[in-house]
């Protein structure tokens, strides 16, 4: 069977996906392009108004007896997908869905799903396991999610918070470093809330990936500010280990207290900074990354100057914003949703700050020499590299996928720098 996988969504879906595509792989299938595939997948997201309204209008395209329909959104609002053709829906993605497919096509498994194959080594990661020309590589370590926010629907599409064992998590990053992995991203919902259900927490999990031999990277997925106030000691001391990237992804949401506790968050502005000036201050050159949602039922314009006056306190490299759009059957979606034209207002404000903020941090590497690890192909003939703290280098030619470099940065913007290399 040839397969092919479309997916939406955050960095636990493309795990996800990968999962599969892995799965499907293992047990004798190929991973094709659109036009020649017998099974069309397509893993969906849910987490905003916009987001199901784009992949609503990408599964009418698919539609047909190709297509199978998995993810949050097939999930969390079943419904919503109630007039598109398809084959089959499924819930979320992972390695044993890959006997149904088969089934479902009329294709046996032929291999034990258990058995990784033979990999190609560092430069030519097997296709179907991270995006194309790429050797970043995603890894779930929990499925599901403790908190109650108001506005979420993904907690129910992927229930409460169920982690891997240890070892478990270990023994698939020790397989995926042997095929030539040279980036492994560990995600979850919260991965700070990792092994709370088990008895471990993220900093021992993290500890033992980095005992792992070879030439990778480890970057830790997002963390949520409450979870991660409770290992906020242990998580500094382990990012002293050489092989975690000097990342952080940690949402605050809002700057308001009143809208923190009207969101169901469990923390405060003042316990986000804390968390946050930890770590920068522990490693000045972190790369710190957070989310806002604008437009929250009832944030006030003094709602929204607090959020903007944390900003420029953080100082963060990046910003995601979200204009909140009520999501079917949350607490959020019974409050008085305000004008598309407030968010937007507000969006473009938030976005010009972070913007600022952002071109100034990465003009600081101009001129300087960095080490950097090659991890992707870009566009017109260039490379990607991650220096230390997952800073995003853009380099003309052509080094080796996995290969260690040192940069000569020339240029900089408010999103990546780019420059030559000066040693190989």
């Amino acid at each position: 069977m040839k397969f092919y996988i479309e997916t939406f969504g955050c960095t636990a879906n493309q795990g996800n996906s990968q999962d599969l595509a892995r799965a499907l792989q293992e047990n004798g299938h190929t991973q094709t392009s659109l036009d020649q595939a017998d099974a069309v997948i397509v893993n969906t997201c849910a987490v905003t108004e916009k987001t199901e309204r784009n992949v609503l209008r990408r599964l009418s395209q698919l539609q047909g007896d190709r297509l199978i329909v998995a993810g949050c959104l097939s999930v969390a609002i079943p419904e919503s997908i109630n007039g598109i053709r398809c084959r089959a829906r499924y819930g979320l993605l992972d390695q044993s869905s890959a006997a149904d497919i088969s089934a479902l096509f009329g294709v046996p498994l032929i291999i034990p799903a258990e058995r990784m194959p033979e990999g190609p080594g560092p430069g030519a990661f097997p296709a179907g396991l991270c995006p194309s020309d790429s050797l970043c590589a995603v890894v779930n370590v929990a499925e599901g999610c403790n908190g109650s926010c108001s506005y979420c629907i993904v907690s129910r599409a992927r229930g409460r918070l169920k982690s891997r064992s240890v070892e478990d998590v270990a023994a698939e990053v020790e397989g995926l470093v042997a095929i030539g992995a040279a980036e492994v991203q560990i995600s979850a919902q919260d991965t700070a809330s990792y092994g709370s259900d088990i008895g471990t927490d993220l900093g021992r999990l993290l500890d033992r990936l980095a005992e792992i031999p070879g030439n990778f990277c480890l970057r830790v997925g997002m963390m949520n500010p409450n979870s991660a106030l409770l290992i906020k000691d242990l998580m500094i001391a382990v990012y002293q280990r050489p092989k975690i990237y000097r990342f952080l992804h940690i949402p605050v949401q809002s700057g308001s207290d009143v809208i923190l506790r009207s969101m169901g968050r469990r923390y405060s502005a003042a316990d986000f900074l804390n968390i946050a000036g930890a770590f920068r201050s522990s490693f000045p050159k972190i790369t710190i990354i957070t989310d806002v949602i604008v437009g929250f039922p009832g944030e006030t314009d003094e709602d929204f100057l607090e959020t903007l006056q944390l900003i420029e306190r953080l100082d963060p490299d990046k910003v995601n914003i979200t204009r909140f759009s009520a999501r079917p059957g949350t607490a959020a979606a019974s409050k008085y949703d305000m004008p598309d034209r407030i968010k937007k207002d507000r969006s473009r404000e938030l976005t010009r700050l972070w913007l600022d903020i952002a071109a100034r941090r990465n003009m600081q590497y101009e001129g300087q020499i960095l080490e950097a690890r090659i991890t992707e192909r870009g566009r017109d003939g260039t490379m990607k590299a991650r220096a230390e703290n997952y800073l995003g280098i853009v380099i003309k030619g052509q080094p080796r996928l996995g290969s260690t470099i040192m940069v000569l940065v020339e240029e900089s913007n408010a999103f990546y720098v780019s420059g030559r290399i000066v040693k190989e």
